[in-house]
């Protein structure tokens, strides 16, 4: 069932518009704390590793940081493959859950 906000979005602006995509990262937000929560805290809240300049940043600031730009602010200045490829990891196992529950699937879209 998709959210009021996302809903709105799509009403307004059409299902396949990008105009809509921070609503649809905010769903997936909500059902990932609710229904993978071990997934969303590694993927939302637990900083990056980082091998040298201590922890900053989340692997969502780094993944979403095209529809958030203002996760800028939070990622390290550089930004190496190595966070890259630890986050390409915690976003599978999130995507696996979340598969499981069949949220993002094509019938989880509003008409």
């Amino acid at each position: 069932m998709p959210s009021l906000k996302r809903q709105q979005c799509h009403m307004t602006y059409g299902i396949q518009n990008e105009e809509c995509v921070r609503e649809e990262l905010g769903e997936k937000r909500c059902y990932a704390e609710l229904l993978c929560q071990r997934e969303a805290m590694k993927f939302y809240h637990q900083p990056m590793r980082r091998k040298q300049g201590g922890l900053k940043g989340s692997c969502s600031a780094l993944v979403e940081r095209f529809a958030f730009p203002e996760n800028e602010l939070v990622l390290p200045d550089d930004v190496q493959k190595s966070d890259r490829d630890h986050c390409r990891g915690i976003v599978h196992e999130l995507a696996k859950c979340l598969g499981k529950h069949r949220v993002g699937s094509r019938a989880d879209r509003s008409p």
